[in-house]
């Protein structure tokens, strides 16, 4: 992904943001996702998933550029996006690079969790019914169940991209971490072993996710790549 892109906008650092095609069959799907809830609902939250895969994929930018890591791109793309920078880096950089993006989406979810009561509507007057006073229930704002879909996404980004499954933040990690205990190629083999079964598991675990969250993203992870990984310990 990433070689078909709709527009490149300058972001900060002076990093080019690129928009692939591709999230245009993103767009398409929240469409029918959402069909019931309106085009307005529709297209609201696939404004925040974009917003929110942005700042992840800047959140792994950020931790290349304070690391000296040199950042080519950023890409968002109907799976999802990612950073793309060159040279190698060490594990500890890589570490900080994977666990930056689901550390934003965090830091997100808790700011707008903190936001949701600040926007509750204020309690009704009570009524008179038959000679009771009743107190109507309270209905939420727009703007409280906008930021409430907001902190949902951001933790539902953060516990996607934890998941320890190439190429996302988890697996990384994953591979990073068990390089610390076992040599290159076991690490490998241990973390291709674990990718193999999370591959296998993976629809059961979008349809959870969406029943979960009630967002879901257009991606499915390598079984070929975490397959050699798991018997050669390299996918050459």
């Amino acid at each position: 992904m990433g070689d078909t892109p709709l527009f490149t906008l300058p972001g900060p650092w002076r990093i080019p943001i690129q928009f692939d095609v591709s999230l245009i069959i993103l767009a398409v799907l929240f469409g029918m996702l959402y069909l019931d809830r309106g085009i307005g609902a529709a297209a609201m939250a696939f404004g925040m998933i974009v917003v929110a895969i942005l700042l992840h994929e800047l959140g792994h930018a950020a931790a290349c550029v304070v690391q000296g890591v040199s950042v080519t791109r950023v890409v968002l793309f109907g799976g999802g996006g990612f950073c793309e920078f060159t040279g190698s880096v060490t594990p500890r950089q890589e570490e900080l690079i994977a666990i930056a993006g689901p550390l934003v989406n965090l830091v997100l979810w808790a700011l707008a969790t903190l936001l949701i009561p600040v926007l509750a509507a204020a309690p009704p007057d009570p009524v008179e019914v038959n000679g009771f006073s009743i107190t109507p229930p309270i209905l939420p704002s727009q703007a409280q169940l906008t930021v409430e879909m907001f902190a949902r996404l951001n933790l539902f980004l953060a516990l996607f991209n934890l998941i320890p499954v190439l190429p996302l933040d988890g697996g990384r990690l994953l591979n990073s971490w068990l390089h610390r205990f076992m040599n290159g190629i076991t690490s490998n083999k241990v973390s291709g072993a674990v990718g193999v079964v999370l591959s296998v598991l993976w629809i059961p675990i979008l349809f959870a996710a969406y029943f979960t969250f009630g967002f879901v993203l257009i991606f499915l992870p390598a079984l070929r790549h975490h397959w050699r990984l798991m018997q050669y310990g390299t996918d050459r």
